[in-house]
């Protein structure tokens, strides 16, 4: 059986005409194609600008990507809109050209836009660049492609919090989670997700309260 990878192009990319697979600056986009080259027999790149490309084409460097909305490609240095219906049925006929099982490795905005025109199946992304590329390393060390699947279609959990002191002036130092913080003193109306960010080390304070003694 053929199988084929897809993955989608990123926004940072070298600033002269190159080979597909070689444009593309990202630790994320390098870990999958690592990944692929291993596990699969073919593969190509799902492009803002040319849509399905082999990795071994050389083009130029592009700035579009998709708008908020995902109706429309936009030139990041013009500004100018792209219709996307012209770029759905760009793909849709070459998809026509491709003869084996598909995997779509694809991030939302480009599944979203053409999961009605495809067959096959959409594995999921990481939760930002840094997750994608740890997954994909992860499962690079699988033997079997079923295996390696299964690693990158589990959703990452949470980043687990550790118990901590909060302070705060007006309160007794408390020992716990920010979610136990939370629901300790109702009467303050704190907001779950700023505790966190607290807790983490993100803001400094929440409603004065704070995780470095005499910080306020």
């Amino acid at each position: 059986m053929n199988m084929i990878a897809i993955i989608n192009c990123v926004n940072k990319k070298r600033s002269h005409a190159i080979k597909a697979r070689d444009l593309y600056v990202s630790m994320a986009f390098n870990a999958k194609v690592n990944f692929i080259e291993k596990h699969y027999s073919e593969w190509y790149i799902l492009s803002a600008k040319y849509g399905i490309i082999s990795p071994d084409e050389v083009i130029e460097p592009y700035n579009l990507s998709f708008k908020r909305d995902r109706r429309f490609l936009q030139n990041a240095q013009t500004q100018q809109l792209v219709d996307i219906d012209a770029w759905v049925s760009l793909v849709k006929t070459q998809i026509n050209n491709l003869n084996g099982d598909i995997h779509w490795h694809l991030g939302g905005e480009y599944w979203s836009n053409i999961k009605n025109i495809v067959s096959g199946i959409q594995i999921k992304q990481g939760k930002n660049h840094s997750d994608t590329t740890r997954k994909y390393k992860l499962a690079i060390q699988c033997d079997t492609l079923d295996e390696a699947i299964s690693v990158l279609q589990q959703s990452t959990p949470p980043n687990p919090e550790t118990p901590q002191l909060f302070y705060h002036d007006n309160y007794p130092t408390f020992s716990g989670t920010s979610y136990q913080l939370w629901k300790l003193y109702p009467e303050q109306k704190l907001d779950q997700a700023c505790l966190r960010k607290v807790a983490f080390g993100k803001v400094k304070q929440h409603k004065g309260w704070t995780i470095k003694k005499g910080a306020l």
